[in-house]
Formats: C-alpha cells, structure tokens, sequence
C-alpha cells in the first residue's frame, strides 16, 4: 500500500460513489533513491497504485484492476518543486458486479494524469 506511506493523506472525502483526495508525497520515500536519484519523479506504477487504493473506499473493499481503457501521463511531478496531489475518482458499478472508475490527478493546479479503467471486487484475479 502506497496510502499513509509514499502519499500522505492530507484530507479525503467521500460520498455519492466518488472520492476526493488531498495528498502531499513524503521525499524521503526510497523510490525516490532510483526513480531518479538528484531529480525525484513519481512513478506512473504509483499514480495507477493510487488510483486502485482509492477505488477501494468506493468500493468499500478490495479492488483488482481488470480492464485499463485510458492512462495518460500528461505532465511529470516533481516532489521538489510541488509535493501535492488533488485525485479525484469517480466510479459506477455496472451489472457485472464491476467498477468503472475515472479519475484525474492536479499537481500544482494543472491536471498531470487521468485514468479510465475498471475494477472487480476482491483479490481473486481468477474472478
């Protein structure tokens, strides 16, 4: 779990199937030792992680990424210069028992990731 360990909790609120979460990164995280060292960027792997952690509070349980339709990385975040976060997550259960979450994440007041995906219940990935 990256939650209260890479990315700090500042505030997060929830309701009506979505998620807003205020976050800022710890510096002294280890990834930042190789991705990269004297210029810190945060992993893509980690915003997707994040938005998995986040999409079990809508969930209300254990969420499997299943299905990516949209992960875009649109502008890098350097801890350095801003170590804040806005995600944002939308999610509507279909039918299927799934989750399709959206959701976009601001540094510095300009998006920098969205993400489209959907998300089943659980930890079985066999389904």
């Amino acid at each position: 779990m990256l939650l209260n360990d890479f990315f700090i909790v500042d505030d997060l609120q929830t309701g009506n199937g979505s998620v807003r979460a205020v976050l800022h990164l710890d510096i002294r995280h280890p990834i930042f030792e190789g991705h990269f060292p004297g210029r810190p960027v945060v992993p893509g792997a980690c915003l997707v992680q994040l938005v998995q952690e986040l999409a079990a509070t809508i969930n209300g349980g254990e969420v499997r990424l299943i299905k990516a339709d949209l992960i875009k990385f649109i502008a890098p975040i350097d801890p350095i210069k801003n170590g804040m976060i806005e995600m944002i997550l939308t999610g509507k259960e279909t039918e299927a028992k799934e989750w399709q979450i959206t959701a976009t994440a601001s540094n510095a007041g300009a998006v920098c990731f969205r993400f489209k995906g959907t998300f089943r219940s659980g930890s079985d990935y066999a389904g």
